[in-house]
């Protein structure tokens, strides 16, 4: 569990009726505050859902009284404040943890007034938006995989009766290279023949800073900032090395890829979302070299093949998922600004520094930014 709430959702347990009454001795309501107790501690969230859940050993669960707002209690909480009275109450000689008698629980909460409330349900409302964008995208992306799938995975792409090509009964053959049935009239090519592929490039961490202009990309993502640039055309960053290799990102925007990764340029801007798509598909356990850990060289890359049509269904792809790709690249840039809009907020929870002049908890929706007055 993160602040911003569950991960690994797909890899979560569950017990039967018997298991849970057995285990849950009070349950978890709507508005509870979900707080771990170790690995690391302090990590909070607000449960808004009816849905029952069982709370593993690593996981308390914090029920705000009456007088005290929830949503306050959460960034308390999860504020430097709050995180330094949780920390000043852990335990432990490996592990740090809270354990159920802490000192924490006695730890005295700050006294809010009217106007920290109006912040708490501000920061609420961000990390809402947040959350509906994340949702959004894991559809967008969803959407772009089904289609590729459809067209260069199944092979159902439009015929020219506009029907699904293999389901329609398109011809078939018989492919010796890759042992399997391909489309009548496609090739077997070489991803190389399509995109650059080249390592990246070190970066001196003094070029590293909060307010660089460019995201640095690496094997895991953006790992920082800086005011160099490598690359002004949209390339794709595949991590060669390390736990993360085999991690796909790519960026519109002018960046600098690291020397963890190897980057791939499309030859033509049409080959862009089919390149990203085909190489989140690669078995990188497969290809990966290396003795002492898991290794991916260009030269590994460039010489992957796949069938590939010789009409313009290249084109007609982009067409189709660019402006999915267009909106989910919108939503983490809104995402971006939002989250930074939060964490200058949330120390002001604490120091009254910013005073909410108005805002109304029923405006304050998933579907749109927070709209309020601030003033000193």
């Amino acid at each position: 569990m993160k602040f911003d709430g569950l991960v690994k959702i797909d890899s979560i347990s569950c017990l039967d009726e018997l298991g849970y009454k057995k285990w849950m001795k009070e349950e978890v309501i709507k508005g509870d505050l979900l707080l771990t107790s170790e690995a690391p501690a302090g990590q909070v969230m607000l449960w808004m859902s009816d849905e029952k859940i069982v709370l593993s050993q690593r996981l308390f669960a914090l029920r705000a009284k009456s007088d005290v707002y929830n949503k306050y209690l959460k960034y308390y909480l999860q504020s430097n404040v709050g995180q330094f009275e949780i920390n000043k109450n852990t335990s432990g000689s490996t592990v740090f943890g809270i354990s159920a008698k802490s000192r924490f629980y006695n730890s005295l909460l700050p006294d809010y007034d009217s106007n920290k409330q109006k912040i708490a349900l501000v920061l609420y409302a961000i990390d809402a938006k947040i959350e509906l964008n994340n949702r959004i995208n894991a559809e967008l992306e969803a959407m772009a995989k089904t289609l590729y799938d459809y067209w260069f995975v199944q092979f159902d792409f439009p015929d020219k009766k506009g029907k699904p090509y293999k389901t329609s009964g398109g011809k078939m053959v018989w492919n010796e290279e890759l042992k399997r049935e391909i489309p009548e009239g496609w090739e077997v090519k070489r991803i190389g023949d399509f995109a650059q592929f080249v390592n990246g490039k070190g970066i001196k961490k003094e070029y590293l800073n909060n307010s660089g202009n460019y995201p640095v990309y690496g094997s895991n993502g953006i790992t920082g900032f800086t005011n160099e640039i490598l690359f002004n055309e949209p390339v794709v960053a595949i991590g060669r090395v390390g736990a993360n290799y085999g991690e796909v990102h790519y960026s519109l925007a002018p960046c600098w890829i690291s020397d963890n990764a190897v980057t791939a340029q499309p030859h033509e801007g049409f080959y862009l979302w089919w390149l990203i798509d085909t190489l989140k598909r690669v078995n990188y356990k497969k290809i990966a070299g290396g003795s002492a850990q898991p290794l991916i060289t260009q030269g590994l890359l460039k010489e992957l093949k796949f069938v590939v049509s010789k009409d313009s269904l290249f084109k007609d792809f982009h067409e189709k998922v660019n402006p999915v790709y267009q909106q989910l690249n919108m939503n983490i840039k809104q995402n971006q600004k939002l989250s930074e809009l939060r964490d200058w907020l949330l120390p002001m929870l604490m120091n009254g520094q910013v005073k909410v002049k108005e805002v109304k908890e029923t405006e304050l929706s998933m579907a749109a930014e927070p709209k309020v007055k601030y003033g000193k």
